[in-house]
């Protein structure tokens, strides 16, 4: 019998385990990832309370969802994306969603995203695309010897000041990154800090999600007043370069369309387009 759980931050490490575990997919893995539980888990108590939740029948979990505000993100275990049953608690799970409009991001290939388009949700207009590299093919094609790489747990707060100017409206704090860096999940080894000429300029964050699995790179940013100059590209290199020593199979990055800037900065590593995604929307209003 499948049970609903919702996990808190002491037990959500048992639901990136789990999914960690999860066969790996034959698509690219875009979507709800294991490192996307532990980027939330950067947030207060008041944000991660209740975010957390899997379907569980006995120790095998079958399905994840992280709900933010007005969105629910969802991923399903691979073999279950047809499983009509599943689908419909998922479904049912998104409907409970609050706000005058709602988001859905579920795979296209899954029951739950048929059932809702078969309600009438319709898709975001503003998609997203995703990004892959294959690392057993990759090779650096940028040159890295003009910038120093530090690990985030040296130099957190130029980890947290180049966040903040790279990215309008952050709120990212010292006191975030150490929550996210006591998370399950966490690895210091993958969460780095450009410096060049002893000025921090860009960083760049990776979730690995076991040998052979696919990696996520979440967040990479560049320092508003250092951008063009392919400092990004730097950080990033370096991030898949540990990635695949480690053994992941390839790294995925989601980002808006429009960000033509950290398009470029993904490509200049290696990174190419595999897909566009949109999440599904409901309006009440």
């Amino acid at each position: 019998m499948t049970t609903r759980r919702t996990h808190d931050r002491s037990t959500v490490g048992a639901l990136i385990a789990a999914m960690t575990a999860w066969p790996h997919p034959e698509r690219v893995a875009a979507g709800l990832h294991p490192g996307d539980l532990g980027w939330h888990l950067r947030l207060d108590e008041e944000d991660v309370g209740g975010a957390f939740v899997g379907w569980w029948d006995g120790s095998d979990l079958q399905a994840v969802a992280l709900l933010e505000g007005v969105v629910g993100r969802f991923a399903v275990r691979p073999g279950l994306e047809q499983d009509v049953a599943l689908g419909e608690r998922l479904a049912q799970s998104g409907r409970e969603v609050r706000g005058d409009e709602v988001y859905v991001d579920v795979r296209p290939e899954t029951a739950t995203r048929r059932i809702l388009v078969g309600e009438g949700w319709t898709l975001d207009p503003d998609p997203w695309i995703a990004l892959h590299v294959d690392l057993d093919r990759w090779q650096p094609a940028v040159d890295i010897g003009d910038v120093t790489v530090v690990e985030a747990a040296d130099a957190v707060a130029d980890r947290v000041s180049v966040q903040r100017a790279g990215f309008e409206n952050s709120t990212f704090t010292e006191e975030a990154w150490r929550r996210m860096a006591g998370g399950p999940g966490y690895r210091a080894d993958l969460d780095l800090v450009a410096v060049a000429d002893g000025v921090p300029v860009s960083v760049a964050t990776g979730w690995w999600a076991g040998e052979g699995g696919t990696a996520i790179l979440e967040p990479v940013a560049t320092h508003h007043d250092h951008r063009g100059r392919g400092w990004g590209g730097r950080v990033v290199t370096t991030l898949l370069t540990r990635l695949r020593d480690l053994g992941a199979s390839g790294v995925t990055v989601c980002t808006p369309m429009d960000f033509v800037g950290a398009v470029a900065t993904y490509r200049s590593a290696g990174l190419h387009p595999v897909e566009h995604l949109a999440s599904l929307v409901r309006s009440t209003a």
